[in-house]
């Protein structure tokens, strides 16, 4: 197995495209809200990531093999989503990093939008969402406040890195969460509630907050993976 590839189940035109990334972290907010789009939206599965430096990961959903490492396109509005819940282990995020931002360009992805949680940590209860971006344009859309100091880790870092030597836009939506080991559907709803802002997606995410609600009293909080896979299940 090589290094990293993109295996494209759906031949994939290369046009201007924007890459919004999903991957698992603090709350799993970043895929539990863009699956939640992918799924509201109808938008199809178009390929999936192969790397020895991913541990071996095979989701389960509604009884058929999933891959961990997904791309969904939305060619019809020229965007294309990666999602994953696998942990990149710290080894690997170059590697991956690098081969995926090389791809990318060549699908012709200008701008990178990536969603993650960000425990909470004197952030207000009251903001909803912060950014930073490398192209201050983008940055007056989102309209939340800019994150000055802090931290980007993991595979969202070596990508970054690897698009600000390749002169690509890039931008990063933070979702506060008090739930950093589990998925925090109110945080992903307020994701949902950002991408639909910036992109007009139009995706309802009511259903991501009713979701804590439905579980009947006394009945102990599922483990995150547990729970998102519940969710994704027909």
């Amino acid at each position: 197995m090589a290094e990293v590839s993109v295996v494209e189940s759906v031949k994939i035109k290369e046009k201007d495209y924007t890459a919004v990334l999903g991957f698992a972290g603090a709350g799993f907010i970043g895929n539990t809200a863009l699956m939640f789009v992918t799924r509201s939206k109808g938008f199809k599965q178009v390929g999936h990531v192969k790397s020895i430096h991913m541990p071996p990961m095979t989701l389960i959903v509604g009884g058929r093999a999933t891959q961990s490492f997904r791309v969904y396109a939305d060619e019809q509005n020229g965007f294309l989503y990666l999602i994953t819940e696998n942990l990149i282990p710290a080894e690997g995020c170059h590697a991956i990093g690098g081969g995926l931002v090389r791809w990318l360009r060549k699908k012709g992805v200008k701008k990178v939008f990536s969603v993650e949680g960000l425990p909470f940590g004197g952030v207000s209860s009251e903001i909803k969402a912060l950014e930073f971006s490398t192209d201050p344009a983008e940055a007056s859309k989102i309209g939340a406040p800019p994150v000055r100091e802090g931290v980007i880790s993991g595979l969202n870092a070596c990508m970054l890195e690897e698009c600000i030597e390749q002169n690509i836009p890039w931008t990063t939506i933070f979702i506060p969460t008090p739930k950093p080991m589990s998925v925090d559907h109110a945080a992903s709803a307020e994701a949902v509630e950002v991408l639909n802002k910036m992109f007009k997606l139009g995706v309802d995410p009511s259903p991501l907050r009713s979701v804590g609600a439905q579980r009947p009293a006394g009945q102990k909080q599922r483990s995150g993976f547990s729970r998102l896979l519940k969710r994704w299940a027909p």
